[in-house]
């Protein structure tokens, strides 16, 4: 997750040097979910029919490729295929470590816990050492990427002490359509809802916002770039660990409005010039963010059967990533032709209804009420 995220802060160098605009951006990060998508619904089910462990090893074998190609990207066109790459990691990793952590442990909202710190936490860091690295050190567009190559290879012997915890299963792997059991389809609606109304936020902070702010507020320091993904995903970790006693559905509930109050203060940053509303939207959105992932998490691995939690777990990030890719998809098309701050204000209308809709369906008894199909999705 760190090198996942750290272009972030360093979009803005490489659109500066190979001058191309939010459009190529929004694509760079398309490309990244397009590959994301099929790769969670791939490994998942792998995972649980023959083991976490190679999926875990795919999942490093992709991110050492994403991190090589950005090391030596010489053009836009590298910049997606690293994407692409890093995409594939995360698809590959990302359910079946998640499944393989409740595994391993009968607590499962502990599982839930770590899983929704280790994914916050990693994509938080990275932003801040790029930022960091790119503003006070040399080769801003290289030393990032081989801090966290150093990392990925103390990940793949590391991955050598993990034990299995699914045993292989008889015969050819075949790939199945997505399997959400029923008695938990309430539960896994909400929650993928929840989670991503929580991580579309995130990624407008990351693929965008940086832009934002120097743009709009006439800030160039990548450091301070960088630290405001970073800032906004500390505290998605700080309140993961502060509030994790709180039950899921009612972390779910207040993470949502948080979110929503976040961004409106990030509107209001801009006809006031205030970098202060700025940093204050940033908390509120990642605190919001943390609630709401936290929640959504607990809920579905704490529902999903052991024999498919892999694929349940994978079907729900496939839900948020679609979510995210779409929205920023959305942004960047609208900032193409009315500009950044109109398709931010979009993008948040957007965000409001979505989370009314959940918030009324979080009312209801999730474990007798199949909700609506998210149609604005």
């Amino acid at each position: 997750m760190v090198g996942a995220n750290i272009p972030s802060p360093l979009y803005a160098v490489y659109a500066q040097r190979w001058h191309f605009g939010p459009a190529v951006l929004t694509g760079i990060f398309a490309i990244y979910v397009l590959f994301l998508v099929p790769s969670l619904l791939l490994w998942g089910q792998w995972s649980d029919a023959h083991g976490r462990r190679p999926a875990l090893g795919a999942g490093l074998g992709f991110a050492v490729l994403g991190t090589v190609l950005f090391l030596a990207a010489q053009n836009p066109w590298w910049l997606f295929a690293a994407r692409a790459a890093q995409g594939l990691a995360v698809g590959a990793l990302s359910g079946s470590a998640t499944a393989m952590l409740t595994d391993l442990t009968p607590l499962r909202r502990l599982a839930a816990l770590a899983a929704g710190l280790m994914t916050a936490g990693g994509t938080a860091l990275g932003p801040l050492l790029a930022g960091v690295l790119a503003q006070y050190e040399p080769h801003p567009l290289r030393l990032a990427y081989a801090v966290e190559l150093a990392g990925l290879l103390m990940a793949v012997i590391g991955l050598l002490a993990i034990p299995e915890t699914r045993q292989r299963r008889q015969g050819v792997f075949k790939w199945n359509p997505p399997r959400v059991p029923s008695a938990m389809r309430a539960v896994f609606w909400q929650s993928g809802g929840a989670g991503l109304v929580g991580w579309s936020v995130t990624a407008l902070f990351m693929s965008l916002v940086p832009s934002y702010v120097g743009a709009l507020l006439h800030v160039t320091n990548l450091a301070l770039a960088g630290g405001v993904v970073f800032l906004m995903l500390g505290c998605a970790s700080a309140s993961q660990m502060i509030l994790k006693g709180i039950p899921p559905r009612l972390s779910m509930r207040w993470g949502l409005v948080q979110l929503i109050v976040g961004l409106g203060l990030l509107l209001a940053a801009v006809p006031t010039n205030s970098l202060v509303l700025v940093l204050v939207s940033t908390v509120l959105a990642g605190w919001g963010q943390g609630m709401a992932f936290l929640g959504s998490m607990a809920e579905v691995t704490q529902a999903a059967p052991a024999s498919v939690r892999g694929d349940v777990v994978s079907s729900f990030y496939v839900v948020i990533y679609a979510g995210v890719g779409l929205s920023v998809l959305g942004i960047g098309a609208v900032a193409q032709f009315t500009g950044l701050y109109s398709a931010i204000a979009v993008f948040t209308g957007i965000m409001l209804m979505v989370t009314l809709y959940l918030l009324w369906c979080l009312r209801r008894d999730a474990k007798t009420t199949t909700p609506p199909p998210l149609h604005l999705l």
